[in-house]
This record gives C-alpha cells, sequence and structure tokens, in this order.
C-alpha cells in the first residue's frame, strides 16, 4: 500500500509492505536534503527531511505507475523505517 502526503509543491511517498513494515521513498532533490518540509499526516502536519521530499507533479505520476503495475520497487530507491 501506498500513502501519498502533500502540501503545495511537497510530497511525501510511504509504502506499507505489511503491517509491521513501512519505508520512505528517497526523494528527488526537490529540497535541499538539511531543509524540512512539513507535510499532513492524519491530522497533524509532520516534518520531512529533504532526503524524502518529491515534487507532487512527479509524487502523482509515481503512484500512477503504481496503480498500474503493483510493484514498489521500480519507483526508486527506499529508505525503511
Amino acid at each position: 500500500m501506498l500513502i501519498l502526503a502533500f502540501r503545495g509543491d511537497h510530497a511525501i511517498i510511504h509504502l506499507m509492505s505489511d503491517a509491521e513494515r513501512m519505508s520512505l521513498l528517497i526523494g528527488d532533490g526537490t529540497v535541499p536534503s538539511g531543509a524540512e518540509v512539513e507535510v499532513p499526516i492524519m491530522d497533524d502536519l509532520a516534518a520531512y527531511t529533504g532526503n524524502f521530499v518529491l515534487d507532487t507533479d512527479r509524487a502523482w505520476e509515481l503512484v500512477h505507475d503504481f496503480t498500474q503495475t503493483g510493484a514498489a520497487g521500480p519507483l526508486g530507491e527506499w529508505c525503511e523505517l
């Protein structure tokens, strides 16, 4: 299952491989790695470093690709939490 969180031009993609495993997609360089971006997660804002931030349009393209193939690996590099 993919979870897309976005605010303005910034997005984060989570992958839930199963009930116990979650990963974040490595960002596309939209935001410098040392900077932080806040996106809504449930009812709160969560801060992520630029390492995990994608351009919102790019994130939507990746979600679309995932819905077509069901494969998360080709979307990019994942960092398991």
